[in-house]
C-alpha cells in the first residue's frame, strides 16, 4: 500500500477513529482538534448604512 492511500484513508478518518487507530499503533498521543473558524463581529444594519454613506459616496 502507498504511503498516499494510507493519508487519505487517516484524513478520512473521524477523530474517534483516529484516536483508536494511533492507541492500536503505539503512537504517543496525538491531540486531533478541529480548527475553529474565527467568528467576525457581525455589524448593524445602520452601522452598515453609515460605512457605505461615508465610503462609496463621499468620494
Amino acid at each position: 500500500m502507498k504511503a498516499e492511500t494510507v493519508y487519505n484513508v487517516i484524513q478520512a478518518l473521524s477523530s474517534e477513529e483516529k484516536l483508536r487507530l494511533y492507541a492500536m499503533l503505539d503512537l504517543p498521543k496525538v491531540s486531533v482538534v478541529k480548527r475553529k473558524r474565527k467568528k467576525e463581529k457581525l455589524i448593524s444594519v445602520a452601522s452598515a448604512m453609515d460605512d457605505l454613506l461615508v465610503n462609496t459616496f463621499n468620494k
